[in-house]
């Protein structure tokens, strides 16, 4: 299903300006169908054998054609990540919120939920079933890990 041209273009529109003043630090595409965030919160990656800590991320977010309907958003993470919702070689991650879709959700509450995923990784849900078994067995292993408390400003290019 998609929504005819008109309505389909004011929706970017919307969700673009809604995004300039959600404070996220974000680029857009022209057609302002995708979006490359920052995304602040604990998290771990791999590097030579070893987790190391980070705390600022990059996400993209398409907006299909097939927008805002289910099935019409896609997530991708972009910095190297050990998490169990994220699968570490293509990016693709495993939020509820993309599951469950619907039309009145917004690429805001999508950034939201992507910065609640990195602090409540669920491995009983798994798309990386290492990390999955390293959160289950350390629960604590995000404690410490440095987290960004400056206000992001929009950076559009």
């Amino acid at each position: 299903m998609e929504l005819p041209s008109e309505i389909y273009n004011r929706r970017l529109q919307s969700e673009y300006n809604q995004m300039l003043s959600s404070g996220f630090k974000f680029e857009v595409n022209p057609e302002k169908n995708k979006y490359v965030v920052t995304v602040h919160g604990p998290a771990l990656h791999k590097q030579n054998n070893s987790l190391m800590k980070r705390e600022s991320h990059t996400a993209e977010i398409d907006l299909l054609r097939s927008y805002p309907y289910p099935g019409g958003i896609m997530v991708y993470w972009l910095t190297p990540i050990f998490h169990p919702n994220i699968r570490a070689e293509d990016g693709i991650v495993c939020i509820q919120l993309v599951n469950d879709w619907s039309e009145n959700q917004t690429v805001v509450s999508v950034v939201k939920a992507l910065e609640h995923l990195l602090k409540h990784p669920n491995p009983r849900d798994p798309l990386n079933k290492e990390a999955a078994k390293f959160f289950e067995q350390n629960p604590n292993a995000l404690e410490g890990v440095f987290e960004d408390k400056k206000p992001n400003k929009p950076r559009i290019i």
